[in-house]
């Protein structure tokens, strides 16, 4: 079983730092403006700071200047590195891979590659994650592709994502792969709802799945 998990939300209790994020670098914009983007943010779960911050800049503010976006980037890089750290870990992850074992472990994450890898080698968590560590600036979707090309089709291995966003479905959808929603610390108000519609597997978090579940 190779299983894909996302990483704000599901491995580490962070989607509201993101969230205060990008509060913090869009504030000097106004209130309305900066209430925007935060809606955007939380609306568009799992989309890269990239096309969260292209949006703001492009659309919301109507303005063409490639420097205030890699400006704003890099400030909400800065926001956001001091405060992961502080973050709670889901559960103990050498323990759930035992649970889990045989299995192979992805992060493919809206969050940035190199923050996360950094996040990760600093917990000394990267070793659990033999199917290497994935984020932006590639696309989630695009992400799962490339993974899934690595295999022939033939040997029917099966595939699993464990997401807290309705981007993370979709994802898992377009890649014809089984997913399970985290609902614990999802940002998505109607998550209840969406579950329900979708007839949806779901768990309060990582630290409940087990052999049965995933596959």
């Amino acid at each position: 079983m190779n299983i894909i998990f996302d990483f704000d939300g599901v491995i580490l209790n962070s989607n509201h730092v993101k969230t205060e994020g990008f509060a913090i670098v869009s504030k000097r914009f106004g209130k309305e403006a900066s209430n925007c983007l935060v809606n955007y943010h939380i609306k568009n779960g799992g989309i890269s700071r990239f096309n969260k911050f292209n949006w703001f800049v492009n659309e919301k503010l109507g303005i063409r200047d490639e420097k205030l976006i890699e400006n704003l980037i890099k400030e909400y890089g800065e926001v956001v590195n001091k405060k992961l750290l502080e973050c709670e870990l889901r559960t103990d992850l050498f323990n759930l891979k035992n649970i889990l074992s045989p299995s192979k472990w992805y992060i493919a994450s809206g969050g940035l590659e190199s923050e996360i890898i950094n996040f990760m080698n600093l917990k000394k968590l990267s070793i659990l994650f033999e199917g290497g560590i994935h984020g932006s600036p590639t696309p989630k979707d695009k992400i799962i592709k490339n993974l899934k090309k690595n295999f022939d089709p033939k040997n029917e291995e099966k595939w699993l994502l464990i997401g807290d966003s309705k981007y993370d479905y979709e994802c898992s959808l377009n890649n014809n792969i089984k997913f399970i929603f985290a609902t614990d610390w999802t940002e998505v108000i109607d998550h209840k709802r969406f579950i329900l519609e979708n007839n949806l597997t779901f768990i309060e978090g990582i630290e409940h799945l087990n052999r049965e579940i995933i596959i």
